[in-house]
């Protein structure tokens, strides 16, 4: 059996970053409600892209490999389910606090699926303080939803 030519060089996932990502999700999702209070959208845009490459990371993390700098080639390394998955986080219809909101509601479902696979499959402690301080803040927020599921 032939193994896959990949187009780029691939690296192992780390295990000390990946431990990085799961408590600089929260630290960054943090963030998020001063700049919508201020509809300060441009910083939030940046929130939620940044938010959306860490999930990026997560994901690749659980498939095994590093994030491939200088790549063009990203959607090779992910299924299509990712992709389906992290796609949906790109749409807003509007720049409002709604759509920033919504589109970090999407990212923490996201995380919250991966998350406990990559502290299970690395041996990680899941950042609950860091995401209970994150929680904490974005409920001052009237779009954020009262729990959130990844059922």
């Amino acid at each position: 059996m032939t193994q896959p030519i990949w187009p780029d060089a691939l690296q192992p996932t780390d295990p000390a970053h990946v431990n990085i990502l799961l408590t600089q999700f929260w630290r960054t999702l943090a963030r998020l409600p001063d700049l919508v209070q201020r509809q300060e959208h441009l910083l939030a845009a940046d929130v939620t892209a940044a938010l959306r490459r860490t999930v990026l990371e997560l994901m690749l993390a659980l498939n095994g490999i590093a994030f491939p700098t200088g790549t063009s080639h990203l959607n090779t390394y992910l299924s299509a389910e990712q992709r389906a998955a992290i796609e949906k986080t790109l749409l807003t219809a509007s720049v409002s606090n709604e759509s920033w909101v919504g589109q970090a509601v999407a990212l923490v479902v996201i995380y919250r699926w991966y998350a406990p696979q990559l502290t299970a499959r690395y041996a990680l402690t899941y950042p609950q303080a860091a995401e209970d301080t994150a929680l904490a803040q974005l409920r001052c927020l009237p779009d954020w939803p009262l729990a959130i599921t990844t059922d």
